[in-house]
């Protein structure tokens, strides 16, 4: 059995030798649009998008761009120019013929809209708008200290974040942190909403009671007679700031998820924390209900959990664990940092968990991090035998007791690793509502790169791309909910289909269209890894020219002996590549696929409407006892699989994942 309490995975810690930086950076709110209605003109007047906006260029069109004089041009705008009190002047025309014209003053946003709209009244002007300044599409934070968050931003071991911000910073996303409390921060104001104290023993709690609303970090320092000596690690804080902490504030540090909110729930003290106050926390956070303590008036969808022991997922972990995934909460736990199996760690040998290792800046395994199959995905925890900087960056505090002045702290630890796949399942939900933690947890995992150095031995699995994590879904006619979403998504994330991308440039699967012989080709190709292979320069089929589409493919598929077509009376073979493939055939394929294993099927048929004669029997067979399909129960209660349906791409994607989950092709 395990000890009875719980330990903070906690690591060295250096405090930057700086002082704590408050109010650092300013807000400006944009300024609002003047509200002024423009005067009705025969041109067409484009604004900018951005309120506030300060020119002193403007582009106009012509209506006769080739027979419209000097003259005319001038007087489009010079007299309009004059009205402000300002002169303007043509700089250059356009590639395609337009003006770009300056006045001799910058312009407020109301001038430079009457400006346009006086101009605009000129039957010879088609078009005019400004001409505004563009900047990079991806600027870096101007956070102080962010140049020392490589496992942001780093090409060999960062999470590859700050792309997402573009376009999702995880607004409206609750991420509970389950861990020693908060201490205040400026870096997390407006981050933080109301949490809980749910420690129950007052005096590891360090706050005179037990359970109680306010979820301040007291310090977990310890002078030695209970547990080992130590200064107070901030453990909670450092992991809120990985997760949210505030970006472009220009002070400090940016979170993963910088627009997330932070439920910050203390069940961490002198010692740690017992297994029964942090199950309950699990449950709390996800919005059930406790015994005297009022509900979570902001449940969570992400739940950090930077803590471990060593026992066995005990009966009351689990069920804590299983009731936050039935409100749909993705539990994200760390792997643990003795540099062993992760299995002897609870809560990270549980199921419905996402556990995390740790990786350097190098992009291998850290050397202290758990490993082993209970490990699901790797993120950045640092690695401070390369040196201070090569740990992970974050908000913390100067007390070596209670609480003092706020800092930033490097520390080391798949406990910093978690809250990177926190953030990143934040990211997650914000772009896709409604994900279920498996279906997160899938897309993790399936989206996440190959360490890049190599960590053997123990290597574990990949390295988390929260770009590629939460990127919109790979097809828009298959949202979340869709009948083998996962297994759609699985086919987009391995390469095996892309789908048909529409003239506005989004992909349709098309789900539940028939597979036609040739992509069911080209999917096994995929399947199989694309492997390297030269398609003979005369087909094997008369019906598939050398240049058709997916020749390599039909062609590999024939040289495995997949498929071997049909003898036709002229003793020709064909393939019919654009004929759908029947769920018999599909059976024949994938039997053939797994290299025709040894198999005896069984006297009695496991579906109604295949009898022991059909052409296919041995291999419907083997799939059904294989748990690739299933059928399709009938009143009866019996099974039917429906051999001359043609497959639909939906089910074609749950055979072969089920195949490549089984057979690993």
């Amino acid at each position: 059995m395990g000890e009875s309490t719980f330990f903070s995975l906690r690591q060295k810690a250096a405090a930057l030798a700086v002082a704590a930086l408050v109010g650092r950076g300013l807000s400006a709110a944009p300024a609002s649009a003047t509200g002024e209605t423009l005067p009705e003109s025969s041109a067409e007047v484009r604004a900018s998008e951005s309120a506030g906006v300060v020119t002193a260029r403007f582009i106009i069109t012509y209506r006769d761009m080739a027979g419209i004089s000097s003259t005319d041009r001038a007087e489009a705008y010079e007299s309009a120019a004059e009205e402000l009190g300002t002169e303007a002047s043509v700089l250059f025309e356009t590639g395609t013929g337009a003006s770009v014209v300056a006045v001799d003053k910058e312009l407020t946003d109301a001038e430079s809209q009457a400006l346009m709209a006086s101009i605009a009244e000129n039957p010879a002007v088609e078009n005019i708008e400004p001409d505004i300044l563009l900047t990079p599409a991806s600027l870096p934070p101007n956070d102080e200290y962010y140049n020392l968050q490589w496992n942001l931003f780093d090409p060999m071991g960062g999470a590859n974040v700050p792309s997402v911000w573009e376009t999702n910073q995880g607004e409206g996303k609750v991420v509970a942190v389950i861990d020693s409390g908060i201490a205040n921060h400026s870096d997390l104001a407006g981050r933080i909403l109301p949490g809980y104290d749910l420690m129950s023993d007052p005096d590891m709690a360090r706050d005179g009671d037990g359970r109680d609303p306010d979820p301040r970090d007291e310090g977990d320092w310890s002078d030695g007679s209970v547990c080992d000596e130590r200064a107070s690690s901030w453990h909670g804080t450092h992991v809120a700031g990985t997760v949210a902490a505030a970006a472009n504030n220009g002070q400090g540090i940016s979170g993963v998820a910088p627009r997330a909110r932070i439920v910050p729930i203390r069940v961490l003290g002198e010692c740690g924390g017992y297994l029964s106050d942090i199950a309950d926390a699990i449950v709390w956070a996800a919005g059930g209900l406790l015994e005297g303590i009022p509900a979570n008036a902001n449940p969570a969808q992400v739940l950090n959990l930077s803590l471990g022991g060593v026992s066995q997922c005990s009966t009351t972990m689990q069920s804590a664990v299983d009731f936050a995934n039935s409100r749909n909460a993705v539990v994200v736990v760390s792997a643990g940092n003795d540099g062993g199996p992760a299995a002897k760690m609870v809560p990270a040998n549980c199921q419905g968990v996402i556990t995390v290792g740790a990786t350097g800046p190098d992009g291998k395994r850290a050397s202290y991090s758990n490993h082993g199959p209970e490990v699901d995905i790797m993120a950045p925890g640092g690695n401070m035998g390369l040196g201070e900087e090569a740990g992970i960056l974050s908000t913390g505090n100067f007390g070596q007791q209670g609480p003092e002045t706020e800092s930033y702290v490097f520390y080391q630890g798949t406990s910093m690793a978690a809250p990177h796949v926190s953030g990143a399942a934040a990211l997650m939900l914000a772009a896709t509502p409604g994900m279920t933690p498996a279906q997160v947890e899938l897309r993790l995992k399936e989206t996440a790169r190959e360490l890049p150095n190599g960590c053997e031995p123990y290597c574990g699995p990949k390295l988390l791309d929260v770009y590629a994590a939460s990127g919109k879904p790979p097809f828009v006619d298959v949202p979340v909910g869709t009948l083998f979403h996962d297994e759609i998504f699985w086919m987009a994330s391995r390469g095996i289909s892309t789908g048909w991308v529409g003239a506005d440039g989004t992909s349709t699967y098309g789900p539940l269209r028939p597979v036609n012989r040739d992509a069911m080709a080209a999917f096994m190709y995929r399947l199989a890894g694309s492997p390297d292979y030269t398609p003979p320069k005369k087909s094997p089929f008369a019906d598939v020219a050398p240049n058709s589409q997916f020749y390599k493919e039909i062609a590999w598929l024939d040289s495995e002996g997949i498929s071997t077509g049909w003898v036709e009376a002229n003793g020709s073979r064909t393939y019919r590549p654009l004929q759908p493939v029947n769920r018999d055939a599909m059976a024949a394929f994938m039997y053939r696929f797994a290299g025709s294993p040894s198999y005896n099927a069984p006297g009695q048929s496991p579906f109604t409407d295949v009898a022991r004669n059909n052409q296919f029997y041995r291999e419907i067979s083997w799939l059904a006892s294989t748990g690739i399909s299933t059928g399709w129960k009938e009143a009866s209660g019996k099974a039917a699989f429906r051999p001359v349906t043609p497959i639909n791409r939906d089910a074609m994607a749950a055979f072969m994942y089920r195949f490549d989950a089984r057979f690993g092709k």
